[in-house]
């Protein structure tokens, strides 16, 4: 006789039965197998934690810094997805500009990712306009709370050409946002997704603009963080 067992309002997400019985999950929950023992799969297993006052990289997804001129476009925004795994209090986002361009501003936010499509949604942070003259750090002070899930980092030109430390070639990001062309040329490695938006010098949008996207190829600019104190 079939049995029927209820773990909803619980906190239990698997239970074995019997002395090398099956084990019955909750549904929708994961289980992974970490050093020869299975795990629930929780953010806890996937990042050890953000310690205070460091700086972190957005991505894993990457095997060299390398710059590049065409992470964003003039009068566009340009969306690129990251994950945060633990909850994290943020002071600081950044890119590292490699090349000093006198006349190239932008500005950059994060939004929130939508479940249903995978794409942004709702505007978290942004900068004010920022001047791509000198190298190094180019980002906006914040105190912004970030909790485990998806999420678009976001970037919109002016005239000028910025280059930030990118990742051009490891097709990792292909894995979770899809191509529309099949392939493995570096034309077909999709990281992110691209839509007209005429630059001002004000925050960004607070809603996405998602109405036209494009997909971007080839490139995925690296995005750093500061933690707080």
């Amino acid at each position: 006789m079939a049995s029927y067992f209820d773990l909803k309002g619980t906190t239990i997400d698997s239970f074995k039965i019997g002395k090398g019985g099956p084990t019955l999950n909750r549904s929708g929950s994961n289980i992974i197998k970490l050093n020869n023992t299975e795990q629930l799969l929780t953010e806890a297993n996937l990042h050890p934690g953000y310690l205070p006052n460091k700086w972190y990289t957005d991505t894993i997804l990457f095997d060299a810094f390398t710059a590049s001129a065409n992470t964003s476009t003039t009068n566009t925004v340009s969306y690129y997805p990251f994950q945060i795994f633990r909850p994290v209090n943020i002071v600081r986002f950044s890119f590292n500009q490699t090349v000093s361009t006198a006349t190239a501003l932008f500005r950059f936010g994060i939004y929130s990712n939508n479940p249903s499509t995978f794409l942004p949604q709702t505007l978290i942070a942004s900068s004010a306009e920022i001047t791509l003259s000198g190298i190094g750090d180019k980002g906006f002070d914040t105190t912004t709370t970030l909790t485990p899930g998806w999420y678009w980092k976001a970037l919109n030109q002016t005239s000028g050409t910025g280059s930030f430390s990118s990742e051009t070639g490891y097709p990792a990001v292909s894995y979770y946002v899809g191509s529309s062309t099949f392939g493995i040329a570096t034309s077909n490695i999709v990281y992110g997704y691209r839509n007209d938006l005429t630059y001002t010098n004000a925050t960004l949008p607070t809603t996405a603009v998602i109405n036209d996207l494009t997909e971007i190829t080839g490139v995925h600019p690296i995005m750093f963080f500061k933690t707080a104190s």
